[in-house]
């Protein structure tokens, strides 16, 4: 659970006369009073003149005493799961708050939270808001605004809170087990060891024994034909890394929203990803939207959070498949992923021969997206290049989400009953003082 205390965020107070008439109505009853001595003008002249005194402490007791705190339960969530929020209303003055509204003022949120309470001196209030995302994206909790005033309705007051949280929605993701993947590396290689740091190691000949080398690299068969040590030349290869290249080209989507061969190219990408690195693989991310993400494989906790947070945003650009296709030493004994809508096979080009790695290429199909643009030339393209072609259907999508609405009511039965009743909209005040 991370806390988010906004006490100690940049706050402001600050108050509005809401009765501007009622300064000028107290000069008034004590100029009558002055020119004539009756007293009921000394009546109205105190009796106003207190309301507006009491008023005014009141609501400057209020304006320094008021604070709320928000404890936000999860750091970031996958695209229909539920967070839940924790929000204290806390009154430290002597005066209690009549009413207090209590307003969310993100830009980000579909319905930003919205409520009004009372909370009596020295106690606070606490209420468990749930926010439930059904698009992926960067979220804002935050600035918070409250206002409240003195029973009188004189004075008005509003504490602005300027501290914000961010969640991170992530695209759902499918297990795609049904997906065969085949492992990079040298062509025509058949013994790998898996060799230290996750590395493969090919054999890619032999050669004289020097002082030196390890016994292990010893091959007794050629040693014994050649009478004389020979060994294995060993080198490392990358053919357990992954390498996933999105294609986020505006000129080749079809569909909007999150019905899209956009969303669906992000939710393979996704589900590739995080299927990967479940496996211990080293994975890799290119795409290009508004800005170019090139992430080299890795295999560590902070890469899985880079590569779902680039996802999380990812959005359509201006840069073509065949811009993304150059693919440096770094990838080059991994297996390349190809997730594209376009029908234009001038990138299977510009993929170098050289490539000791495999390449696959899954292919999302506008027709189904509402495109008129048949994907018959890529294919060929790919067939003669002899790289294997998956097509992926407009389905997964639906199946995506579905299933992941399916896993989110599973993980919310678990939950206390406040919870599910405020996931339900009964939500329930609870006082402490």
């Amino acid at each position: 659970m991370r806390q988010k205390n906004l006490n100690n965020a940049p706050r402001r107070a600050e108050f509005h006369l809401n009765m501007r008439l009622l300064p000028f109505l107290v000069g008034i009853f004590a100029i009558l009073y002055s020119l004539t001595g009756y007293r009921g003008w000394l009546v109205f002249f105190i009796g106003t003149s207190g309301v507006w005194l009491l008023a005014g402490i009141w609501v400057r007791s209020l304006g320094r005493g008021l604070s709320i705190e928000r404890q936000i339960h999860l750091a970031w969530a996958t695209v229909g799961e539920s967070v839940p929020e924790q929000l204290k209303l806390i009154n430290t003055s002597r005066l209690p708050a009549i009413w207090v509204e209590i307003i969310d003022t993100s830009n980000t949120l579909a319905a930003p939270v919205r409520m009004v309470s009372d909370v009596a001196p020295h106690a606070s209030r606490t209420r468990y808001p749930n926010y439930l995302f059904k698009r992926r994206g960067l979220y804002t909790l935050g600035p918070t605004r409250l206002y409240s005033g003195d029973p009188f309705g004189i004075y008005k007051l509003t504490i602005q809170n300027q501290h914000s949280d961010t969640i991170m929605v992530t695209p759902p993701v499918l297990p795609l087990t049904h997906l065969r993947i085949t492992p990079g590396g040298w062509a025509g290689d058949q013994l790998r060891w898996r060799g230290f740091l996750e590395r493969d190691i090919s054999d890619i000949g032999v050669r004289n024994y020097v002082p030196g080398d390890s016994l292990k690299r010893i091959h007794w068969h050629a040693s014994a034909h050649h009478d004389s040590l020979i060994v294995r030349n060993l080198e490392a290869a990358a053919s357990g890394d992954w390498w996933i290249f999105v294609d986020l080209d505006a000129a080749v989507q079809a569909g909007s929203g999150q019905d899209s061969t956009l969303e669906l190219s992000i939710v393979l990408a996704a589900s590739l990803a995080i299927r990967g690195l479940n496996e211990r693989r080293r994975v890799g991310l290119t795409l290009a939207g508004p800005k170019l993400v090139w992430l080299e494989p890795r295999a560590t906790p902070a890469h899985r959070w880079r590569i779902m947070r680039a996802l999380c945003m990812a959005e359509s650009g201006n840069r073509s498949l065949a811009d993304l296709t150059v693919v440096g030493r770094a990838a080059q004994m991994a297996t390349l992923i190809f997730i594209t809508p376009t029908a234009d096979p001038s990138w299977v080009a510009n993929l170098s021969r050289r490539h000791a790695g495999n390449i696959m290429a899954l292919l999302v199909d506008p027709i189904q997206f509402g495109g008129h643009v048949d994907q018959a030339g890529l294919v060929a393209a790919l067939a003669h290049r002899g790289i294997p072609v998956t097509r992926m259907p407009k389905s997964l999508l639906a199946e995506a989400y579905t299933s992941n609405d399916r896993d989110s009511r599973k993980r919310t039965r678990g939950v206390d009953p406040s919870k599910r009743y405020l996931q339900q909209g009964r939500a329930t005040w609870h006082s402490m003082g």
